[in-house]
């Protein structure tokens, strides 16, 4: 399959989507990499490094933004029988995904509209992006792709918000995300979808929290550029985006300056996720 980097624009995509992620370079610029011993167990759970190179696998990532997870799978996979097609809804990101893996395909394609055969991917993999399509639509999309048994994984890296100073602009970011009804996977009922659909797709899943990633900064200012790309501050109006600023700084003088603690990295968590197709019979 060619590159369809220049396809249809997907209606599934939200408008808060679209405005919060329009610069796939600053994303790449501030947003945070994955720690290559939590992608290492992941891909080890997802069954594509079993060292064997008698059966080629296929990996289709979804919502693969500018390829930050992407990279860090490639270095992985790098002996392995594994051919990986990325894919992402924004025309933007698509392009900004080739400038830096111009090696790797990429197809531009919503998760509730694979632009891909039945059954022909073994493992699909959504980093940071499945809580833009917990929906039924994506969940029958992804089984029909997937072959018999393949897999289905999920992974994020986000903000660990028990930590004090983080808790505090969670206070903020929360009702936007309720607002919006996006769901994280460190909310109770984020999975909740996976038994919402009319059928049964997906085995029990399974799961690993027992990795951290600290993502260095170098200042106040680098951080908040950092937070000013989530996309509830980064689509919201200019009275939110002001609001959301003063609060910050205000808790970085609180927490860092006032009590002359250096201030060094943002603490994130990593969520990792992961089942099995269940067969259908007709």
């Amino acid at each position: 399959m060619t590159d369809n980097i220049a396809g249809l624009s997907s209606s599934f995509v939200t408008e808060v989507a679209r405005k919060a992620f329009a610069s796939s370079s600053n994303y790449e610029k501030v947003r945070q990499g994955y720690p290559e011993d939590a992608v290492r167990l992941f891909l080890q759970n997802l069954r594509l490094l079993d060292d064997s190179t008698a059966c080629k696998k296929k990996v289709l990532e979804l919502g693969s933004g500018t390829g930050k997870f992407t990279r860090v799978m490639l270095e992985i996979v790098n002996k392995q029988n594994v051919t990986v097609i990325a894919s992402d809804p924004l025309e933007e990101m698509c392009k900004e995904f080739k400038h830096h893996q111009p090696d790797t395909e990429i197809i531009q394609c919503a998760a509730e509209r694979i632009d891909l055969l039945d059954a022909s991917i073994d493992v699909v993999i959504a980093s940071q992006c499945f809580h833009w399509f917990a929906n039924s639509a994506a969940l029958e999309e992804i089984h029909r792709v997937l072959v018999n048994d393949g897999f289905f994984g999920m992974i994020w890296a986000i903000p660990d918000f028990s930590v004090p100073w983080l808790a505090r602009l969670w206070e903020f970011l929360a009702p936007l995300y309720k607002e919006k009804s996006i769901v994280l996977p460190f909310d109770e009922k984020w999975a909740d979808v996976f038994s919402s659909t009319r059928r049964r797709l997906f085995s029990d899943l399974e799961g690993n929290l027992d990795f951290r990633l600290n993502f260095p900064k170098k200042g106040f200012d680098e951080a908040y550029q950092l937070f000013a790309s989530v996309s509830f501050i980064a689509s919201a109006n200019e009275s939110t985006k002001r609001s959301f600023q003063q609060l910050f700084y205000k808790v970085m003088r609180e927490e860092f300056e006032d009590k002359g603690v250096n201030f060094e990295q943002v603490p994130f968590k990593i969520y990792l996720y992961w089942c099995n197709k269940i067969n259908q019979q007709n």
